[in-house]
């Protein structure tokens, strides 16, 4: 018995040391476990970005435009997003201009050897009847032969009497209107119509009673007709029916009386070319004869009259009877289209109207007459456009007027615009100044553009609305409030804000 006992006492201490060497092993190859725990919360904050904030306007252009007349012209700022807004507008043009400039393209004398224009098919120019151009986008003036007079000795078709129309002259006729033509290419070949019964001398010096109806013809008439005057030119022509058939320069003479009682004479003109040559003067054949109308005198004299200083009366002779003339350099009519930007318009300001208005000042670059110049026809190429504003104000739901840059003028709405709503309205109508002549243009395209900027709403803790957006943007720190202060502004503390 003493034995087993033994042998059992010494495997249960080896039983136990080697338990307590394994849990030696195992506290050295890691760490105490603390007893933890762990939770989250989830705060969502949600936004729906539909920040829009737009122009609405209500606009239908004439398709003609005059002085004086006024377009409606409705224009407002809309927000159809879902955050309020601060909003600015203001307004700017561009111009494109068709004018008479001055040429330096003679009308030729003698007969050219080759081509004179390209032919034009551009209607914006076409229907001003600026026809031809050359290189450098110079664009010449064709005269009206062709209207509802159908006149037969210049179309060839039926006249006035034969279809009850009232009489009505085309510019070739207008040009030549005077009755008298003082100059035509040497040699040159042309007739009129008489309409009444006429007595001529003819090219063999003799006394001949013409007839109604029947055609006289110039002395180098080539076609073997009878009634030949013995003239190339220096001679009475019945206005309504010269048909002048020699390519060339032509010039024709009015009586006028001065408001003096003073009688003298206006000359006006015109470069024919016949319709057999107009392929080598245009590069196409274009089955009409063309009229090239020259450079006119639009200072105070009737429509087409030639600069005084290019006729020159060779003799004195009575009042009201014809002295012989010589021609210097006349030019060609010539039309060029300018761009003008927002930068090339004058703007001013009217408060008590109040208005906006935008002058292009023209080639001379002056605004209105100058006093201290001998030129008293400043004004004649101004073109003026004012822009009529609505809803001006300095408090509550109107618009301010702030001077920017001395030449435009700025506009802040002086309340917040909310989600969905409309401002008041800024632009009520546009008008072309009725102190804008015809000799400002040929035709010209105004491009009124409206500017708008805004700035979202920031709302505080307090629930107030902020100007932190605009702080940023618009304006600066000492412009809201004084220095050092919160820069918290409601929404209808606006209209103090400096705005630029």
């Amino acid at each position: 018995m003493t034995n087993t006992k033994k042998k059992k006492s010494a495997r249960d201490k080896r039983v136990l040391i080697a338990s307590i060497i394994c849990a030696g092993l195992i506290v050295a190859g890691s760490t105490f476990a603390w007893f933890t725990s762990k939770d989250e919360v989830t705060n969502r904050l949600s936004a729906s970005a539909n920040y829009n904030v737009t122009i609405a306007e209500d606009f239908q252009p004439p398709e003609e435009w005059i002085p004086g007349q006024t377009i409606n012209k409705d224009v407002s700022a809309v927000n159809t997003g879902n955050v309020d807004a601060f909003v600015r507008m203001w307004l700017e043009g561009e111009m494109s201009v068709v004018k008479k400039v001055a040429s330096a393209t003679a009308a030729p004398k003698t007969t050219p050897t080759g081509k004179l224009f390209d032919v034009v098919t551009d209607a914006k120019y076409t229907n001003l009847n600026l026809n031809f151009s050359d290189s450098n986008k110079n664009y010449y003036l064709e005269l009206d032969a062709l209207n509802k007079n159908k006149n037969p000795a210049i179309n060839g078709t039926a006249g006035d009497e034969e279809t009850n129309e009232p009489a009505a002259f085309t510019e070739v006729q207008a040009v030549q209107a005077g009755g008298y033509l003082v100059y035509a290419p040497t040699g040159a070949e042309w007739k009129y119509t008489a309409e009444q019964q006429t007595n001529i001398v003819d090219k063999d010096g003799q006394n001949k009673v013409v007839a109604k109806g029947a055609d006289i013809y110039s002395k180098n008439d080539t076609s073997g007709a009878t009634n030949v005057l013995n003239v190339e030119a220096n001679c009475a022509i019945d206005s309504s029916t010269f048909k002048p058939i020699t390519e060339g320069l032509y010039i024709f003479r009015r009586n006028v009386v001065l408001a003096d009682g003073t009688d003298t004479y206006e000359y006006s003109g015109y470069y024919f070319v016949p319709s057999a040559s107009t392929a080598t003067r245009f590069g196409e054949a274009l089955n009409r004869d063309v009229y090239l109308a020259l450079e006119n005198d639009t200072n105070g004299n009737s429509n087409y009259t030639l600069p005084a200083a290019l006729i020159t009366e060779t003799t004195t002779v009575p009042a009201g009877e014809v002295a012989s003339v010589t021609v210097g350099d006349v030019n060609l009519y010539t039309a060029k289209e300018t761009v003008i930007t927002n930068s090339d318009l004058t703007w001013t300001y009217d408060s008590a109207t109040p208005k906006l208005t935008a002058t292009y000042p023209g080639a001379d670059g002056k605004v209105g007459d100058d006093a201290s110049t001998a030129d008293a026809n400043e004004s004649l190429d101004d073109i003026a456009i004012d822009i009529n504003l609505a809803n001006i104000g300095t408090t509550g739901q109107t618009w301010t007027a702030k001077t920017a840059d001395g030449k435009t003028t700025t506009f802040y709405y002086n309340d917040d615009v909310e989600a969905g709503d409309t401002t008041t309205k800024l632009v009520d109508s546009v008008k072309m100044a009725d102190t804008t002549s015809q000799y400002a243009f040929l035709a010209f395209d105004f491009d009124l553009n409206v500017k708008l900027e805004s700035v979202q709403v920031t709302v505080n803790e307090a629930g107030q609305e902020t100007t932190e957006p605009i702080t940023a943007k618009w304006a600066t720190t000492d412009n809201i409030v004084a220095a050092g202060t919160a820069e918290v502004v409601k929404a209808d503390e606006l209209a103090d804000i400096a705005w630029s």
